[in-house]
């Protein structure tokens, strides 16, 4: 294997492969570093091994779900969409499919099918890839780039890091690339689990693991102040809250915060509306049969109760309107206090990484040492549940592909 290349990309995950793949041109050799014995090992899970690789929506869209970073992420994305990523698959025999809820899906809902067409694209375009390969370190060697692996020393012109965050370390997602990018004079936003459950400190409620609530209003405070807020999904959990609605706002929990949760689904005025109905028409009916009423599985109903010393054989007529008002601050705002949020073992993604300020948002290229680029989760940027993420991964992956493409002088595109 020659050592002298004009690009290196660290990485083989969807981001590091789909750069590499396009950044390879008659120009332009790349050489692409995988620390794994095999690829993709992340993409291979998810969407439990589905690959929910993207979501429908225009940009304006998808850049609402990336939190504080939807500035950072939005010419990326215009410059490779969820439409173009599902011409490519179907470009190389990967049919895909929209769920009702939006989500994008291979038809065959195999992971391995992505992950084939990405090694395959690279193959053909005559990326050398290299597994086994760990990275021990980056360096300037005057104008080009120096790489040490395990399997000697490697120059090149231009430099890619994208081997992922710090979720799901049994991947190989260790922070490597953290590691590299500050050894490059690059910042690090301290990194934290997104997309991942939190346990909360009311005990009692782990008896309702399994129960979901749909459309949960959910709202976060710290120190009396409101940190986020949204709505999606709950589910309950043996040790607290996970759903949707609580993965995509984990980016800004913390322990001792409170999760505000609203228990039925039905904005706070509409819960208020049917809990008065409820009350007026069902004079003889038990608090229990009330909540019911509303659309509550019977254990939730019970757990709230107890939660507010109201006995559930209580009959409508006899609640009054302290125990109606209370009733209701407990179903539109039902606090649960964070104990901890779950780890990077169980985190789908990584908040915190490189620092967007240090990176130009319209080519992926540092502010800082010229040639070098990033690409997916190393950088500070997460998305919320539904393919945002892996959308990030090739959008980001392309936007540092083209503009090496077009500094090496590429005089075609690279193959369909």
């Amino acid at each position: 294997m020659r050592n002298n290349y004009g690009t290196i990309v660290i990485g083989a995950g969807p981001a590091g492969l789909f750069c590499a793949l396009n950044a390879c041109c008659e120009n332009n050799g790349v050489f692409l570093a995988e620390k794994n014995a095999s690829p993709g090992r992340k993409l291979l899970l998810s969407g439990s091994g589905q690959c929910n690789f993207s979501h429908i929506g225009g940009v304006e869209h998808f850049v609402r779900r990336y939190g504080a970073a939807g500035n950072f992420v939005k010419p990326a994305l215009h410059r490779f969409t969820s439409d173009d990523l599902c011409r490519f698959l179907e470009s190389g025999g990967v049919k895909t499919i929209a769920r009702e809820d939006g989500k994008l899906f291979p038809a065959d809902k195999r992971a391995g099918e992505v992950l084939s067409l990405l090694l395959h694209r690279c193959s053909r375009n005559g990326v050398a890839m290299r597994f086994n390969s760990r990275v021990a370190s980056v360096s300037r060697d005057g104008s080009s780039f120096y790489v040490r692996t395990d399997d000697g020393g490697f120059h090149s012109r231009f430099l890619v890091i994208a081997c992922g965050g710090t979720s799901y370390p049994e991947t190989g997602s260790s922070g490597d690339g953290h590691a590299l990018a500050e050894s490059l004079g690059h910042t690090v936003v301290p990194v934290t689990p997104a997309l991942v459950a939190v346990h909360v400190k009311e005990g009692r409620f782990g008896e309702l693991a399994g129960i979901s609530v749909r459309n949960s209003f959910i709202a976060v405070h710290r120190a009396g102040r409101k940190v986020t807020s949204g709505q999606g999904d709950i589910l309950f959990t043996r040790n607290g809250l996970s759903g949707p609605g609580i993965l995509d706002l984990s980016r800004s929990i913390a322990g001792e915060d409170t999760v505000h949760v609203s228990l039925t689904g039905l904005g706070p005025g509409d819960t208020e509306t049917r809990l008065a109905q409820a009350v007026g028409s069902g004079a003889g009916k038990s608090a229990r049969n009330i909540l019911r009423s509303l659309g509550m599985p019977e254990r939730l109903a019970d757990a709230v109760l107890a939660h507010g010393e109201l006995d559930p054989s209580t009959r409508g007529a006899e609640l009054g309107k302290n125990r109606v008002r209370k009733l209701l601050e407990l179903v539109t705002r039902f606090p649960f206090t964070v104990r901890e949020k779950g780890g990077f073992d169980t985190a789908m993604a990584t908040a915190g990484g490189v620092s967007r300020e240090e990176i130009n948002r319209n080519t992926m290229e540092s502010r800082i040492q010229p040639n070098l680029f990033f690409a997916g989760e190393v950088i500070d940027v997460d998305g919320d549940t539904g393919g945002y993420n892996i959308q990030w991964a090739f959008s980001s992956g392309m936007a540092a592909a083209e503009t090496i493409r077009a500094r090496a002088g590429s005089i075609s595109p690279p193959r369909p």
